[in-house]
């Protein structure tokens, strides 16, 4: 019976690894699908392995792959909101239009109340006057009233806000994590088989044995792609690794002691080396 491996672990949880990743694909949530992916695979494969270096090496490489996952360059859709500003509304009773409805109203009220009660014909040009000013007055006061409650409330503009959201490719996610546990296999497999003797002494660093493993790996893997994105995760490891100490070397003339050599008709760095404090923790391999 063949020994579990890590990538198996995942992808006996492919359905569900995307479904999550589908169902919120902004990065943050991503990341943390992803997280807890590789928790359960690192707890199954702790139930399943018999080898305690294998199991260590495991979880090792899996601490310095979740370490390594805001590095990944997954995005695959930029959405673009503008948030244009609340229009005015002019549907509120302001005190001046109450105050000039009910001016109006008493006014016009009180003429033909008046003539109600006095029994008054409009005749004659006195009787006219005392009836149609209040009348007037009283329908000017409505007719403002109405235009106060119809006017816009003033309000100061604001300008259009653009807010970019960024989201994921499940798709491109889960191929990028399957090539990292691909090469956490290999190491797990370095660590269960007894280590050679080594050809040259090497420095140690500030990484141990599995972790320099596997980021020579991805390097190595980004350099054989040789596309943007490739290339930009390979920038992204770099800078990671030189916060950490470590200074990622391509081949050039005067660094023949730091690779291993293919025959090849052009020269050029095939995985580069890794020098901590200009001493060497890990040979690169380059075409000559």
């Amino acid at each position: 019976m063949e020994p579990t491996t890590l990538l198996s672990l995942l992808e006996s949880d492919r359905e569900m690894v995307l479904a999550e990743l589908n169902r919120d694909r902004s990065p943050a949530s991503a990341q943390a699908a992803l997280e807890k992916a590789l928790d359960r695979v690192s707890l199954r494969y702790a139930e399943q392995a018999t080898d305690a270096a294998a199991r260590e090496a495991a979880q090792l490489s899996i601490r310095t792959i979740k370490s390594a996952l805001p590095l990944m360059d997954a995005v695959g859709e930029v959405r673009r909101w503008e948030r244009t500003p609340d229009r005015p509304t002019a549907r509120r009773m302001k005190p001046a239009s109450m105050g000039f409805l009910a001016v109006g109203a008493v006014l016009v009220l009180a003429v033909l109340l008046g003539l109600l009660i006095t029994g008054r014909r409009l005749l004659g040009p006195l009787a006219f006057i005392e009836s149609i000013i209040p009348a007037a007055l009283g329908m000017g006061a409505l007719f403002l009233a109405g235009m106060k409650y119809g006017s816009p409330e003033k309000k100061p503009e604001e300008a259009p806000s653009l807010r970019d959201e960024f989201l994921i490719d499940p798709e491109k996610v889960w191929h990028q994590l399957k090539g990292m546990l691909l090469l956490a296999d290999s190491a797990v497999e370095s660590a269960r088989r007894p280590a050679p003797a080594p050809k040259a002494p090497v420095a140690s660093g500030p990484l141990d044995a599995a972790q320099t493993e596997l980021f020579s790996g991805l390097l190595e893997n980004c350099y054989a792609q040789d596309n943007p994105d490739s290339r930009e995760m390979a920038e992204s490891i770099r800078f990671f690794l030189h916060g950490a100490g470590i200074e990622v070397a391509d081949y050039e003339k005067g660094r023949e002691t730091w690779f291993e050599f293919l025959p090849a008709r052009r020269s050029g760095t095939i995985r580069p080396a890794l020098v901590h404090q200009d001493k060497l923790i890990k040979k690169g391999l380059a075409a000559n």
